[in-house]
């Protein structure tokens, strides 16, 4: 399955309006943004230190935003031990979006069912701040499976759903935001320079799926496909992973076509949605 060129356009006017320039960013704005987006699954919970050293804020900054945050359930405070979460806002706000995402919602039917036909660990990952999301997922009912890892994000140069997103984006746009990210050696088998990544993303629309042999994580394979909603200049991707002593070439190549189906019908739904 090829993008088109329009489909390429139309996400690449998305792209650059989320890259640009800071002109009328307002700071206080931005400082309690990045305090918000410092939780993540990997780290849940900061100190007052902690996060002012992290973000290079001063303390009484950071601890006026924190207090600002806490007034309205972004972030809660735990009284014994002073550390600092997310509150239950940030929970209502994170499912407001799973409820009002076309793309999420077509998606999770078609996860479930290719997990059931391929027995693997299927995933639906979205474009992010130059990085993969994962917003979906079901896990293989293998005792040794990958993990769904829902909430997490990935870099774009060393993952099936990071190259299958690239993929949906002109050249020019995917060599700045790589420059812009770096190519992290992840495992010996990380694609290292953008040309080696360029002449990858060349193949990937060609053939219509990416791979991911064992680049992010050793023993870890990945095929994907990418997700496009032109009409709303948006681009995710489904994969499905594996150990690789079960994902071997012909069985990668055999996911591959039940990849490229079940994002097809995801992208056909998202955009006869709007039509």
């Amino acid at each position: 399955m090829r993008t088109g060129r329009a489909e390429q356009r139309s996400v690449a006017l998305n792209h650059r309006s989320r890259t640009a320039p800071r002109t009328y960013e307002v700071s206080s704005v931005r400082k309690a943004l990045d305090i918000l987006t410092a939780f993540s699954l990997f780290e849940p919970e900061w100190s007052l230190s902690a996060l002012a050293r992290r973000l290079r804020l001063p303390k009484s900054t950071a601890h006026n935003l924190l207090r600002t945050l806490q007034s309205v359930d972004l972030v809660h405070q735990d009284c014994e031990r002073r550390a600092y979460r997310l509150g239950p806002r940030a929970l209502e706000m994170g499912l407001a979006f799973a409820q009002s995402s076309e793309v999420l919602a077509q998606a999770r039917p078609v996860l479930r069912r290719v997990a059931e036909l391929t027995r693997e660990t299927l995933k639906l990952g979205i474009f992010s701040n130059d990085q993969v999301l994962i917003v979906a997922a079901v896990e293989s009912s293998h005792q040794l499976h990958t993990r769904g890892d829902i909430g997490t994000r990935w870099p774009l140069h060393s993952t099936s759903l990071g190259k299958a997103i690239l993929s949906a984006l002109p050249p020019d746009e995917c060599e700045k935001l790589i420059r812009r990210r770096g190519m992290a050696q992840l495992t010996g088998h990380t694609l290292l320079s953008w040309r080696q990544l360029s002449s990858e993303l060349d193949a990937i629309r060609s053939r219509g799926y990416a791979t991911d042999l064992e680049e992010n994580e050793p023993g870890v394979r990945c095929v994907a496909a990418p997700v496009v909603d032109s009409l709303r200049g948006s681009v995710a991707a489904i994969s499905v992973s594996g150990p690789r002593i079960r994902l071997e070439d012909d069985r990668l190549a055999e996911l591959a076509k039940h990849v490229v189906v079940a994002a097809r019908s995801i992208s056909t739904y998202s955009n006869l949605e709007e039509s």
